[in-house]
């Protein structure tokens, strides 16, 4: 949020697969760091509608058809955004780099940082999206920030988890069920093992 999206206070951030833990987070963050509005996309639809408590200011499920997906995510655009921050990459990802490009042109830039590729390794995109818009598009990850700032980052997280309450869904189990809980895992919440 702050080394590549360089979120501002009173700014408009797009989480795309804020269901998953790490999108979770991100709409927390984004509070904290003052975002005005934080718009939340997800294919769980229970989980999504739960992300208002982590302070979502607008649900969007990514269900149905991808016309119509895009319609909504131009009319968030026309109304301002400028981040997003993407976990699923694929179907999606095109979308709203298409939406940002057609519904974006004549205001600032769209801060759009690739985080994940939970829904496909590889997307699909018209060359005109990227050049005649004003989508600023990246990625995070090792690499892509240095350490040291990485590590100040971190620590910077860290601290202040406990003040705002950042929430991170676990559920603990024993250690005698960890073979069971490692085949269903992409069905579970984030494990946290407990010695039984």
């Amino acid at each position: 949020m702050k080394e590549r999206a360089e979120l501002k206070p009173g700014e408009t951030e797009l989480v795309n697969g804020a269901t998953g833990t790490a999108g979770r987070l991100a709409v927390q963050i984004a509070k904290y760091m003052g975002a005005k509005k934080v718009i939340a996309t997800g294919r769980n639809i229970e989980v999504l509608k739960s992300l208002a408590t982590f302070g979502a200011d607008m649900a969007i499920p990514l269900v149905g058809d991808g016309d119509a997906l895009e319609e909504t995510f131009q009319r968030q655009f026309a109304e301002g955004v400028d981040v997003v921050v993407d976990y699923l990459w694929g179907q999606s990802a095109e979308r709203l780099i298409i939406a940002g490009a057609k519904a974006g042109k004549d205001a600032v830039p769209i801060r759009f940082v690739h985080a994940g590729s939970v829904s496909a390794p590889e997307i699909t995109l018209p060359s005109a999206a990227l050049r005649s818009s004003v989508i600023e598009l990246m990625g995070i990850d090792i690499g892509s920030i240095p350490v040291v700032r990485l590590v100040k980052s971190i620590g910077e997280l860290m601290r202040a988890t406990v003040p705002c309450r950042f929430q991170i869904a676990t559920k603990t189990i024993p250690l005698s069920a960890v073979e069971e809980a490692r085949l269903t895992a992409e069905n579970m919440p984030r494990i946290v093992f407990k010695v039984a």
